[in-house]
């Protein structure tokens, strides 16, 4: 099969600006709703905020200046621009705006009394004087309870007389003095440093963290101070005991990368750098934490981990008996192993005295600014499984914050997260039990989603697959029943599902992490070594090969496949990479309905993108263009609220030929970001949408005018018959992220055959960035792919240097 590189997708024109038209509406009255009595029950609320709240002023008089702040419910969907400044102009300042808009808005204000609230509010209960019909948007207000301050693991197991680290959170002023204030004043009011102390503390663009060891009196004293937003104990990640296998290492070839490959950062539990099987493959290794000295993994996490992003399957690699590193790997140590009494690892924990998130980001920050590392992909194999999406929070944590920040700052490098485990055997009690309630737990069971960090947005978050069903030989001949969760291909029992935050694809790709296959043993539940996959152990005076199961090793998989297409292509950026990660991926096993119990086919298809993303990547399926399968692709920029359209020329053999075809787009860019903004977490939001037999100055026309209702409304009335339409996923689910991917399928000849010039608009949507010059840099593909053998890619090819050449002429 003869392979090409990919081709240029030709821009028809330069970025447009789009002419603005004003649109909005008023505020809808709920249905109901008597505005004297609602005027006066509200009135009696906010007496009640500001009476409560001048009680905390009294309790730390002359110590701590606290702030109001409180909760509003919206009730229906706002411009929240328009909105901020409606509060604003009664001193009410927006904190954090809900997921998609309506629910609560945590708000500051600087009035204490809330007079101009109350005065507004009663005008409005009235006859007389200014409508003021942006109350009808409020629904209610209120002090934030106790109770949603606290996060799962504190909940579970509260502070006692004894200090404990926990991590408190702070709601993120606009002026950053006031946080600093905050702080200072909690040090100088528990100056006793044997029951309160700030070990660490990190503030970013996004959040205000607090490393804070204190007792549960101190703490039931602060937890009613308003500007704590969340306090939790700081998450431990499992660590479980190994079965391993040994090889005879005499037999294995073993190489180094080339020289000229690029890293792959690794920020786990360290690695054994001297693994007979890494050790000419390690680039650097740092330690960030203060639990162990060494930067060796004594945990065993990271050197697994690392394994994986070096080689992927280590499991061919051992049958192949020939180890070849693809990349150079790089290790930061943020993890250290907590041993019993004996010395056996019971766990991988954390430095106690300072945030997981300042590992973190110093680790970051300290390989990615070595040049010479030519680092392009972090991989990041951890998670909180006490912080589930939209269980435990639905709004974005520090971690995950943290992590879409520092992928903006570095927009050439890749990050991969894992989508996180969650045994079903802590769910159900019988083998039976998991049997017949997979795959729908992991759709309907709300402990199955996604954790803290992979709901990052800019992030890769990778779920896991079983791969083919093996069953391990039995010793001594034993015939005992067991069952394989998954079959073949199927998402992997323990993984955990999305969407992420606004609705956004997570996760995006998926890799081989294991299947369980059970049985019962003497009353017990036993698991089969057939369902784990092959990885390095730490233990090298033992058996260097040790077997799990997990996501965690299902996304250095990915890291390895992003790495090996950054060495071909060296000097990309995060953008084009993911973009290829993407249009190298399918599904190895395609859903029916019954699968999911989805009502129909395409429902079940939804319900597989959000536990498989787009599949499973291929590398030479995410490098390659083929006779038969072309793919074009711009890295290009583009400012906000502007337009850019692609056109080009497909030869009808597309079309004409029988048989069936594909046409896929994909989208990647890398947009600012913001926790406390739920309406929409990311800055500037991009779709795109593909057209048929129209002129492309038609578009740039039609999408020339932008109002406030143009991304709800979508594709312009006059030019939708021209729409290739009916792509998966749809619109509205693919712009919620910034790694989008649709496809359109032709199983039969379509009625209405699409014809030249086959246009692609690409919009990007301001949403909350003040600065309007922004300029949005992104990676845009197509792919045209046929069943049959035919010259496709050439003729696209020929099309598209005669169209230049006849510009060149014109």
């Amino acid at each position: 099969m003869n392979s090409y590189e990919h081709l240029s997708l030709p821009v028809y024109n330069a970025a447009t600006e789009r002419q603005k038209r004003d649109g909005r509406g008023g505020f809808k009255i709920p249905a109901g709703r008597n505005k004297s009595e609602f005027s006066q029950t509200a009135s009696q609320k906010a007496d009640a905020i500001a009476t409560s709240f001048q009680e905390i002023k009294r309790k730390f008089s002359d110590k701590i200046n606290p702030s109001l702040i409180y909760e509003i419910e919206i009730n229906q969907s706002v411009d929240p621009k328009t909105f901020e400044k409606t509060l604003a102009s009664m001193g009410i300042h927006v904190l954090s705006i809900a997921e998609n808009k309506k629910g609560y808005w945590i708000v500051f204000s600087d009035d204490d009394d809330l007079y101009k609230f109350k005065k507004k509010l009663s005008t409005y209960g009235s006859d007389e004087g200014p409508k003021y019909d942006f109350f009808n948007a409020i629904e209610s207000f209120r002090d934030i309870p106790r109770e949603e301050k606290i996060g799962k693991a504190l909940s579970e197991l509260p502070l006692g007389d004894t200090p404990e680290f926990i991590d408190i959170e702070l709601w993120k002023m606009e002026n950053p003095q006031k946080n600093e204030d905050f702080i200072t004043e909690l040090k100088t009011t528990y100056s006793d440093l044997s029951i309160f102390r700030i070990t660490d503390q990190l503030v970013t663009k996004s959040f205000v963290l607090l490393r804070v060891k204190l007792s549960g009196k101190i703490f039931n004293e602060i937890i009613e101070l308003k500007e704590i937003a969340r306090a939790d104990r700081p998450f431990i990640p499992a660590f479980n005991p190994f079965e391993y296998r040994s090889i005879d290492i005499s037999e294995i070839e073993l190489n180094a990368p080339d020289e000229k490959a690029v890293g792959i950062l690794i920020i786990d539990s360290g690695i054994i750098s001297n693994h007979p099987l890494l050790e000419k493959c390690v680039g650097g290794e740092e330690n960030f934490q203060i639990g162990e000295n060494e930067t060796q993994d004594t945990a065993g996490h990271g050197t697994a981990v690392a394994g994986c992003a070096a080689y992927g399957d280590i499991e061919k690699c051992i049958e192949d008996k020939r180890f070849d590193p693809s990349n150079w790997i790089f290790s930061a140590k943020v993890m250290y192993s907590e041993r019993d009494v004996n010395g056996n690892t019971v766990k991988a924990t954390y430095d106690p005295e300072k945030l997981i998130e300042h590992q973190f980001k110093d680790a970051v920050e300290s390989f990615l600014s070595n040049h010479e590392y030519h680092i392009k992909v972090v991989n990041i194999s951890l998670g909180n499984k006490d912080e589930v999406w939209h269980k435990n929070y639905t709004r974005q944590l520090p971690l995950a914050a943290l992590i879409d920040e520092l992928a903006y700052t570095y927009p050439g490098v890749t990050f991969i997260v894992s989508a996180g485990n969650q045994d079903p055997l802590k769910i159900y009690d019988v083998i039976s039990d998991i049997a017949d309630n997979y795959p729908k737990y992991l759709l309907e069971n709300e402990n199955f989603k996604i954790i803290n960090p992979a709901t990052s947005a800019l992030a890769i978050t990778v779920g896991s697959i079983a791969d083919q069903v093996k069953i391990e030989k039995e010793r001594y001949g034993a015939e005992q029943i067991k069952t394989a969760i998954a079959n073949d291909y199927q998402p992997s029992p323990f993984s955990r599902t999305g969407h992420g935050i606004n609705g956004m694809v997570k996760p995006e790709l998926v890799e081989y992490g294991g299947n369980l296959i059970l049985y019962k043993n003497y009353g017990r539940i036993s698991e089969d070594i057939g369902g784990k996959i092959a990885l390095l152990n730490n233990q090298t005076t033992e058996n260097i090969i040790r077997f799990d199961y997990g996501t965690s090793f299902s996304a250095p998989k990915v890291a390895c496949l992003a790495g090996r297409i950054a060495n071909k292509f060296p000097h990309k950026s995060a953008n084009f990479i993911n973009n290829m990660l993407l249009i190298g991926a399918d599904y190895p096993f395609v859903p029916d309905k019954h699968f999911y119990g989805s009502t129909n086919k395409d429902n079940a298809l939804k319900d597989h993108l959000s536990v498989c993303g787009f599949g499973v990547s291929d590398y030479d399926r995410a490098v390659n263009s083929y006779d038969k399968r072309a793919v074009l692709f711009d890295e290009g920029r583009i400012g906000l609220n502007q337009i850019k359209v692609y056109s080009l020329q497909l030869p009808e053999i597309f079309f004409s030929e029988a048989g069936k075809k594909k046409i896929t787009v994909a989208l990647t860019f890398n947009p600012e970001t913001r926790s406390t903004r739920g309406d929409s977490y990311l800055g500037n939001r991009m779709e795109f949408h593909l057209f048929h037999s129209v002129n492309p100055q038609v578009l740039v026309e039609k999408y020339g005018i932008i109002s406030e209702d143009t991304e709800q409304k979508g594709v312009p009335d006059d030019i939708k018959n021209f729409e290739i339409d009916d792509f998966s996923p749809g619109a509205n689910t693919r712009k919620a992220g910034c790694h989008q991917k649709a496809w359109k399928e032709y199983k039969k000849e379509p009625k209405r055959v699409p014809s030249s010039p086959i246009s692609l608009v690409l919009l990007n949507f301001n949403k909350w960035i003040n600065d309007e010059n922004r300029i949005q840099d992104y990676c845009i593909s197509v792919t045209f792919e046929h069943e049959k053998e035919i010259k496709l890619y050439n003729a696209i090819k020929t099309n598209i240097q005669l169209r230049a050449k006849v510009r060149q002429i014109q």
